[in-house]
C-alpha cells in the first residue's frame, strides 16, 4: 500500500484548499510528513494545525502597524452639495500626516455620527494610525479605535496636501483612461468643481495667454469629450502678482473654477461679464 504526505496551502474562510503532498511547519528548513491515506488527510493536518498553532495555513493576518500621525483637519460636509436628496448622509473628512504623507478618508454614519465628529478636539494633535489600501483605523489616546474608509472627495481642506491627496486617485483615474479625440494632446486634467448639481470627477483643460486683453483664456471638456463652458481669469494672481505668457499649472492643486500656478499662487478668476465670449463692456479692467 503506497502512503503519500500532505501539504496545507494559505486558504481564506470561503475556500478549503488543500493539496496533497506534504505540509510545512513555520520554523528555520523544518518540514512534518504525515503518513495517511488520501482520505484520512484532512483530519490529520486539522489536528496538527492545532498543535502547531501557528502553521502557515493559520486564518488569521498580521496586523497592519501603528504609525504615529498628526490629525491635520477634520470637517463635516455634504457629498453632492446642492443635488443632495433628504437621505443621504453626511459625511466626516479627515486629512492625517503621517511623515511626509498625506492620508485622507472619511467616516459616515447617521446612527454613530457623534464617534465622527467627536474628533475635532484633536485636530493638530498626535494620535495612531493605521492603513491598508481601502481603510484607515483611527486609534486616539483617549478613546477607542475607530474605522474609516481611505480616500475623499472633500475639496474644502484649507492644507494643500490635503487638497492634492483628494485629487491624487481622480487624476490618476483620469490619466490613465482613454483621451476622447475631441480633447488637445497638450490639454491636462484637473478635479472637477465642488459647487453645482452636475459635479463632474474631473475635466479637461486647455488654456493660453492671450496678450492683446491680457487674460488667460481657458477651453474645458468633460470625461465624453464635450466642450464645456469657457472659462477667463486674469493675467495676475489674486495677490496682484502679475502672470506672464509661460505660466505653468499645478493639476494636483487646481480645480474647475479655481487655478494654481506651480508657485502655489491662484489665478485672479475674471468675473466681468460676457456674451458669446465677448466682453459685454469693452475696455473694463479684468477683476
Amino acid at each position: 500500500m503506497r502512503f503519500i504526505g500532505c501539504t496545507f496551502i494559505r486558504m481564506t474562510v470561503s475556500s478549503f484548499r488543500c493539496l496533497l503532498t506534504r505540509f510545512r511547519v513555520p520554523g528555520p528548513a523544518k518540514t512534518v510528513a504525515i503518513p495517511c491515506r488520501r482520505a484520512a488527510c484532512l483530519p490529520s493536518l486539522l489536528a496538527l494545525l492545532i498543535l502547531t498553532g501557528s502553521a502557515t495555513c493559520s486564518f488569521a493576518r498580521s496586523a497592519k502597524p501603528i504609525d504615529p500621525a498628526t490629525l491635520i483637519e477634520t470637517e463635516t460636509y455634504i457629498p453632492c452639495a446642492d443635488g443632495c436628496s433628504l437621505t443621504l448622509e453626511p459625511a466626516r473628512a479627515f486629512c492625517f500626516k503621517v511623515g511626509d504623507q498625506f492620508l485622507v478618508g472619511e467616516g459616515r454614519s447617521y446612527l454613530h455620527e457623534d464617534k465622527f465628529t467627536s474628533f475635532d478636539d484633536l485636530a493638530g494633535k498626535q494620535l495612531g494610525l493605521r492603513s491598508s489600501r481601502r481603510s484607515l483605523w483611527i486609534r486616539p489616546p483617549d478613546r477607542g479605535e475607530v474605522k474609516i474608509v481611505r480616500g475623499s472627495l472633500f475639496e474644502g481642506f484649507k492644507n494643500t496636501g490635503c487638497v492634492a491627496e483628494v485629487h491624487r486617485p481622480i487624476l490618476r483615474g483620469a490619466n490613465a483612461s482613454r483621451r476622447p479625440q475631441k480633447v488637445p494632446a497638450d490639454a491636462i486634467a484637473i478635479a472637477g468643481p465642488d459647487k453645482g448639481e452636475f459635479r463632474p470627477l474631473y475635466l479637461w483643460l486647455q488654456c493660453g495667454f492671450d496678450v492683446s486683453a491680457s487674460t488667460i483664456d481657458c477651453r474645458e471638456w468633460y470625461k465624453s469629450g464635450e466642450a464645456a463652458p469657457p472659462d477667463w481669469y486674469c493675467a495676475r494672481t489674486t495677490d496682484g502678482t502679475p502672470v506672464s505668457a509661460g505660466f505653468s499649472l499645478d493639476p494636483l492643486l487646481s480645480q474647475a473654477g479655481k487655478l494654481v500656478l506651480q508657485s502655489g499662487a491662484v489665478l485672479q478668476h475674471d468675473n466681468r461679464g460676457r456674451t458669446d465670449g465677448q466682453l459685454d463692456r469693452p475696455g473694463e479692467a479684468c477683476r
